[in-house]
């Protein structure tokens, strides 16, 4: 279950963040909008909780029984 939650969050969370970054266009590449660091955060996010690719095979031995 919490390979199942960690997947999601860190799913939304790039959703979120690319999109605020499309809304902000070229500005929101830019450090003057908190947007940025927000991008920068939820990528490192992603990795330092595993990677989508490890969430996934943890959830699909969960569902198999492996």
């Amino acid at each position: 279950e919490s390979a199942m939650a960690k997947y999601y969050a860190s799913h939304i969370g790039m959703k979120t963040t690319d999109m605020a970054i499309t809304i902000h266009g070229m500005l929101g590449l830019t450090k003057a909008y908190p947007v940025e660091r927000f991008m920068r955060d939820e990528k490192l996010m992603e990795i330092g909780e595993g990677t989508s690719e490890i969430q996934k095979i943890v959830i699909a031995r969960e569902i198999l029984g492996k």
